[in-house]
């Protein structure tokens, strides 16, 4: 289903006019965020078919900046020798270096959106394996924009339901909201059974991609 087919029958099972303008913007939010809750959920199942590698090299602070958001940082390696960074949250750094003044190969990083930051800082060439934060659908978004099988696309639409009853309709005791967040978290799971029954085709990616 193309990202347009999906918004429109969220809209029409939700009762909506699927002519108002301001209706199929809205169900395009209820879109993604049903699809952001899934990706993320799915995101521990798929993690290699995901996964993006770059070579790139940080500048005088420690920084390198990667092509896309990072969800997760599989593997940072310095290519001169350094070997595998550790990953870690700002405040080892700051526990382990308070003044900010060490000097030497960088041993760690910390990774913040589409920043990569070695420390000590140096200037040096990284090899970062990571798997990217999934891109919003647009309206004009063909089937292939949905990284899910096609079999699956209409799991959204339950999904959607759910997200238009949270933030529109104010359902959250509902029996119909009951009967749209049952509907959606059994989607959820038959997406999952899929995706570990069939490893390597499942994602509508390639298993590996070089940047």
């Amino acid at each position: 289903m193309r990202v347009s087919e999906i918004r429109d029958r969220i809209v029409e099972l939700s009762h909506a006019s699927t002519g108002d303008g301001e209706v199929q913007a809205k169900a395009l939010g209820w879109l993604n965020a049903a699809y952001g809750e899934l990706m993320n959920e799915l995101m521990p199942y798929m993690p290699a078919a995901l996964q993006v590698q770059e070579q790139l090299v940080t500048n005088t602070a420690g920084v390198a900046v990667v092509a896309r958001e990072i969800y997760r940082a599989v593997r940072v390696v310095e290519r001169n020798g350094g070997g595998v960074l550790e990953v870690v949250v700002p405040e080892v750094i700051l526990a382990a270096d308070p003044l900010g003044n060490a000097t030497g190969n960088p041993v760690r990083c910390v990774v913040r959106g589409r920043e990569v930051q070695v420390h000590p800082a140096a200037e040096v060439p990284l090899s970062v394996l990571y798997v990217p934060a999934v891109q919003e659908l647009l309206e004009n978004g063909e089937e292939a924009a949905v990284l899910l099988p096609a079999s699956h696309h209409s799991a959204l639409v339950w999904g959607g339901l759910v997200w238009s009853s949270l933030f529109e309709r104010g359902f959250g005791g509902s029996g119909e909201m009951g009967v749209y967040r049952r509907q959606w978290e059994e989607a959820k799971q038959r997406v999952k059974l899929a995706l570990l029954g069939n490893a390597g085709e499942a994602l509508r990616v390639k298993p590996f991609e070089l940047v």
